[in-house]
Order: structure tokens, then C-alpha cells, then sequence
């Protein structure tokens, strides 16, 4: 189904190279995305992109340039972030297959929902601090000799499985054989790694109603709300030890899919309790 692709975005944050911007403009184009953020460019020129990712002006034309990463996921119901490695954020880590009906899930509970996919820069990749913003992680399972992928490559193979996933049909052009290859050369069942995501199942157990998930206005709002009640309840804290803190509170709201109705009901909870602190803070 195409719609569901219409409300998929790819962010690029500090693409340094307008060469791999014409390669993902090329990939998304081919895979049926139209949708594409950049965020603080090295450089940018929609001539040169064209020159190198022909007949895709549609998707250059609607190519947006925003100031930083909270703006590019400001209406962003869903974000995952693509990293080539295992790190210590609290995310669950998904396949691109796992990460694309993921993603598309929660098209289909809220088709208003616009879902994004994060990838970083070309030689750093993503900081931690952006990986903050992410509901869960993908990453591409790779042959450890040569394990890393460039921006171009990854964008390839996940705008692939987001068409499969919206295309449920192509599968059935390509019939299994009556005897599956994996049968006939491979014992035993093979791994599961990436699922099932509990992200997944919150957004399962969701389908079903008719909400609006919370997009990254909605929950930097909570999240802005319940540091200020941190503060109030630890003024003498380390920053670090609030930063740390934050960083594992962020983890379990996105881990439960939060809609708007709760995020909002959450972020005013947050403040009324702050505000009662503060006033008896005060009176004492």
C-alpha cells in the first residue's frame, strides 16, 4: 500500500558529502519514499543532486533543510534509528525486516502518523544524544571482516524492506518452492535476533482504537516537564547523575508508544506536581 509510505520520512543528520544525498535520493526514489530531511547539511545543491540521482525531482523538490534534530522529528509519531553497532543506550535493537513492520505499524494505527527513520552522519554516525529521540534501534547484520556500511548502503537496504513491508503482494509473484532450499541444506531453527520488539506489541495491542500517536513535540514536552520535577525534587544532584536518569526515563516512555492523549495527560501531571513542590518549598 503506498499510503503507508506517503508519512515515512528519512532524516539525514550532518550529511557531510552532497554526493551520498544524490545516492539515498536515488534509493528512496526507487523504493517509493518522497520524503527526506536534512539536518545542518556540510553542503547542499539540488542541481548537483539531480545530476547524480536522475529523474528525481520529486523527491528533490520536496527535500526539507531544518535547523536541528528536535525540529526534524517535531511531528514524528515513530522514530528509529539506524546504528552500526551495539551501544549503551536502553533500545531494543531490530532487524530491518523486524524494523520496517515496526515502522509501519504505526502508519496503520494512526494514519496521520508520520513515522521517521534516523540515519548519522558519514564517518561518526549517530551521537548517543541523538539516539535519545529513537523509539528503537536497526541495525543491518554484516559479515564481522568488513562490517561497516556506507550512508548509500544502508539507506538501500531499509528503504527495501519498508517497500516489501507496504507490498505485501510482491511475495507472491516469487512462489516458494515445494522444497525450501533452507530445508534442505541447514538443521534445526535459526535464530530470532530482533524479535519480537515489546515496541511492536504495544503498537499491536493499539491497533485496534482510533488515536493519534504522540509525535516529538508531544514528548519532549513530558520529557521537559519531568526534568523540571527532577530538578525540584534533587536541586543538589549531579548533572550527570539527571542526565543519566532522563536518558533511562526516555527509554521506557518510548518503549510504551505513548499516545497523544497520555503524553499530554503525562506532561500535565508533571507540571502540577512540580508546581505543588515549588509552592510548598515556598511556604516553608
Amino acid at each position: 500500500m503506498k499510503e503507508l509510505l506517503d508519512n515515512v520520512v528519512l532524516i539525514l543528520y550532518q550529511p557531510q558529502d552532497v554526493i551520498n544525498v544524490g545516492a539515498v535520493v536515488r534509493v528512496m526514489s526507487n523504493f517509493g519514499l518522497r520524503r527526506l530531511r536534512l539536518v545542518e547539511p556540510a553542503a547542499y545543491d539540488p542541481h548537483r543532486i539531480e545530476g547524480i540521482a536522475h529523474h528525481t525531482a520529486p523527491v528533490i523538490e520536496a527535500i526539507e533543510r531544518v535547523p536541528s534534530l528536535e525540529a526534524a522529528i517535531a511531528d514524528c509519531g515513530f522514530v528509529l534509528g539506524a546504528t552500526a553497532r551495539a551501544r549503551g543506550v536502553k533500545r531494543e535493537r531490530l532487524t530491518p525486516r523486524n524494523a520496517a513492520n515496526t515502522l509501519l505499524q504505526a502508519n496503520r494505527i494512526d494514519p496521520q502518523n508520520v513515522s521517521a527513520v534516523l540515519f548519522g552522519r558519514e564517518d561518526d554516525g549517530l551521537p548517543n544524544e541523538a539516539l535519545d529521540y529513537c523509539h528503537a534501534l536497526v541495525t543491518i547484520p554484516t559479515d564481522d571482516f568488513n562490517a561497516s556500511l556506507n550512508l548509500a548502503q544502508a539507506t538501500l537496504v531499509i528503504a527495501y524492506e519498508l517497500w516489501l513491508a507496504a507490498n505485501p503482494q510482491i511475495e507472491s509473484l516469487y512462489p516458494v518452492p515445494a522444497q525450501p532450499i533452507a530445508q534442505v541444506h541447514t538443521e534445526g531453527t535459526p535464530p530470532r535476533w530482533g524479535e519480537p520488539a515489546s515496541v511492536m506489541l504495544a503498537l499491536q495491542n493499539a491497533l485496534s482504537e482510533d488515536i493519534r500517536l504522540a509525535n516529538g513535540t508531544d514528548r519532549e514536552a513530558i520529557f521537559a516537564a519531568l526534568s523540571d520535577l527532577l530538578l525540584t525534587l534533587h536541586p543538589n544532584s549531579a548533572d550527570e547523575r539527571l542526565t543519566y536518569s532522563m536518558s533511562r526515563l526516555r527509554a521506557v516512555l518510548l518503549r510504551a508508544a505513548p499516545r497523544r492523549d497520555e503524553s499530554r495527560m503525562l506532561a500535565h501531571l508533571f507540571q502540577n506536581i512540580n508546581r505543588k513542590l515549588l509552592k510548598l518549598k515556598g511556604g516553608n
